[in-house]
């Protein structure tokens, strides 16, 4: 069998196993080819630094507390009938059907009608380690596994893609870290890429084997996930203050499961930047994984108590708005769409060809959204799921009709009198306040916004746990799922720079804070902490200074009147959003100097962080805005640029990431045979 084309996929965790099933699957309907061997091979090099079929995020032997912000049935790796796609359609389980059908049970005819999903585990049954028993028995499609058994689910979806390769395709994969990337001419005359592969010795990351490899190649895939970027002024000098005093320490921004929590003591007050994801991820580390314990207390309004093991530190918390990402409601179920009426009609009638700087979406979509999101906030309210509150079905349809009043603003539409009869002061929705719960804030000291914020997660909570008779969980649920359709319409450059900087920032800052927080259980968590005097808040829009006398690190807030707190250890709990012009990823950056990839320009000459693509392809384009005749790259590092980059693809949605990856799939495909013609 010899090879007669040649693809890297560099990163092999969702997107670049991804890419390698629908490669296959396209290769495989091209020449009918299942098994053997061919003289036209196309041979594949699948390369992962950590744990290629899981890759870092989704790693199989980080800890299981650090769970997915993804339901269990609301994730798969399979494309499905109607998907849009050129490769065919290739049906698997989602994950929670993929735990059923460990568990042996059978899939419901809605789920699977014609068994091509249980006919594919059956053909390829999974091999979980026993550790992950207990959780695969307690799943339900609600669920949020843990991210460690998303990995073995991702390590099984490599597996059946392995075992189903057509016989004219060879697969090697290589755990390695591609650290370079280099236009070579071969002897046949055809420019291709050689790649060198830095060989693990070990599971560790940092531990390289000394005698790289090289692969060289006709297309290169590049699924490169979070990649980090090189330290700016600030993390220079916070970098050379942790060095000039070694009594200091830096938890440096990064995935969870990697950042040195190791080295915050036990006890030790710290100081966290930080109130997203990344937070919950570091709260739930350093008090569960250190032997602490949540146990249920029906007397406390978090509704647990903690059981402290005495390794655990306090933690002083800040971020930019000073605020904890909201929970997620509590439903039983997988959460129904979000009614966007208007929104979908706004989208509907924007101009298909409209040219790049062109749409004012604070004029023609941002209206249409937060008008949407106050009927769903009222809709629950007065439709009698709401408790207190009766069916009225009369009011409800005179509130609907404010709010599609024109002449008034849908963002503050509490205020108005039109509303004075028609709902009481207490009942209306306050998106402001959600958008910026701290600003509320009338006090000065951190004990006085602890309290204040205990009060709020408090809130929280109780509304998460009412689900879907939540209406403040139905009007921020509006918020949050709008983001992706105003992305695709956005796609690429679309909006006009004010409105980008404006109501387009403001809607992917909430729909961030609204839609993607944790689930409530860690909220829950937060709120236990609180009151066991283990978190304490510092305000919005901290500033970090180093104290050279002490030394310690000097951490403020205006929300708080500045009042310092000092700490010999800085926990920076977020991660940098990837950057094509300071990446510390060596490929992107030797295609950077190279000219091969240039930052995506705005219509007003804004450059933004995102490599521009080929959108049908992936492929790099350069400077001049030629395509890139080889090099794909796909996924995270994409964010200001395609659309959905961060979210995994969910069932029955045909999701864009599938779509992406087919479309880069295809094209190295064609690429790699044409490299033999």
């Amino acid at each position: 069998m010899s090879s007669s084309g040649t693809i890297a996929i560099i990163g092999g965790g969702p997107r670049g196993i991804s890419v390698l099933e629908r490669l296959a699957a396209q290769l495989a309907a091209e020449t009918g080819d299942t098994g053997g061997g061919s003289a036209d091979t196309v041979t594949v090099h699948l390369v992962d630094d950590t744990e290629p079929g899981a890759g870092r995020v989704w790693r199989t032997n980080q800890t299981r507390t650090l769970c997915m912000n993804t339901l269990a049935d609301a994730v798969t790796l399979f494309t499905e009938p109607g998907s849009t796609v050129t490769a065919p359609v290739v049906e698997g389980p989602t994950m929670f059907e993929w735990i059923e059908l460990i568990r042996g049970d059978d899939l419901s005819e809605t789920a699977d009608p014609h068994g091509a999903k249980t006919a594919l585990f059956r053909g390829h049954p999974a091999m979980v380690r026993g550790e992950f028993h207990s959780e695969i028995a307690a799943t339900q499609p609600e669920s949020h596994p843990s991210r460690a058994l998303y990995g073995e689910y991702l390590r099984w979806v490599l597996s059946v893609v392995l075992a189903r390769i057509p016989g004219n395709l060879k697969v090697e994969v290589h755990q390695a870290r591609a650290t370079e990337i280099t236009q070579v001419t071969g002897d046949d005359g055809i420019v291709r890429d050689e790649i060198t592969l830095e060989h693990h010795t070990s599971g560790d990351a940092a531990h390289l084997a000394s005698s790289p490899v090289t692969v060289v190649a006709d297309a290169t895939v590049l699924a490169l996930g979070w990649t980090g970027n090189e330290p700016d002024a600030l993390e220079g000098f916070t970098a050379t203050s942790v060095q000039m005093h070694p009594t200091l320490h830096w938890v440096r921004p990064g995935n969870p499961a990697d950042q040195a929590v190791d080295a915050v003591g036990a006890g030790e007050e710290i100081v966290v930047r930080g109130l997203g994801m990344g937070f919950f991820d570091l709260m739930a580390m350093v008090t569960i994984d250190r032997g602490g314990r949540f146990v249920t207390d029906t007397t406390s309004r978090s509704g647990l108590a903690y059981r402290p093991s005495g390794r655990e530190p306090k933690l002083v918390v800040a971020s930019h708005h000073g605020y904890p990402y909201q929970p997620k409601p509590v439903l039983h179920a997988l959460p129904s769409p979000a009614p966007m009426p208007r929104f979908r009609a706004a989208l509907a009638g924007l101009p298909e060809d409209a040219p790049a700087g062109s749409v004012d979406f604070g004029e023609t979509l941002w209206p249409a959204i937060l008008r949407d999101a106050q009927a769903a906030y009222y809709t629950v309210l007065l439709s009698g799921r709401c408790p207190g509150h009766a069916a009225e079905a009369d009011r409800l349809a005179a509130v609907l009709t404010v709010i599609d009043d024109p002449a008034l603003n849908p963002w503050r539409l509490h205020t108005y009198p039109e509303l004075q009869d028609l709902v009481p002061e207490d009942d209306r929705f306050d998106l402001g306040f959600y958008a910026d719960p701290v600003a509320t804030f009338e006090g000065k000291t951190i004990a006085e916004l602890t309290e204040f914020l205990g009060d709020r997660l408090a809130a929280d909570l109780h509304e998460a746990n009412l689900g879907q008779d939540s209406a403040v969980k139905a009007g921020l649920q509006v918020i949050g799922s709008a983001r992706k359709p105003a992305q695709v319409a956005d796609e690429p450059g679309r909006f006009t720079t004010r409105s980008r900087r404006a109501e387009y920032a403001e809607l992917r800052r909430v729909g961030q804070m609204v839609g993607s927080g944790p689930p409530a259980f860690r909220t829950a968590e937060l709120l236990c902490l609180v009151d066991a005097g283990y978190v304490r808040f510092l305000g919005a829009h901290p500033t970090l200074v180093v104290d050279p006398e002490q030394p310690a690190f000097a951490m403020s807030s205006p929300t708080t009147g500045d009042e310092a707190v000092f700490s010999t250890t800085l926990v920076d709990a977020w991660l940098h959003k990837p950057d094509a012009r300071t990446s510390a990823d060596p490929l992107t950056r030797q295609l950077r100097l190279a000219g091969r990839l240039r930052p995506f320009t705005l219509a007003d000459g804004s450059v933004t962080t995102a490599p521009e693509v080929d959108l049908a392809t992936g492929r790099l384009v350069h400077p001049d805005g030629a395509v890139d005749p080889r090099v794909h790259m796909l996924g995270i590092p994409l964010l200001d640029y395609r659309a959905d980059m961060t979210i995994s693809p969910m069932p029955r949605t045909d999701p864009l990431m599938l779509q992406e990856t087919d479309g880069a799939a295809v094209s190295a495909l064609r690429i790699a045979q044409g490299s033999r013609d």
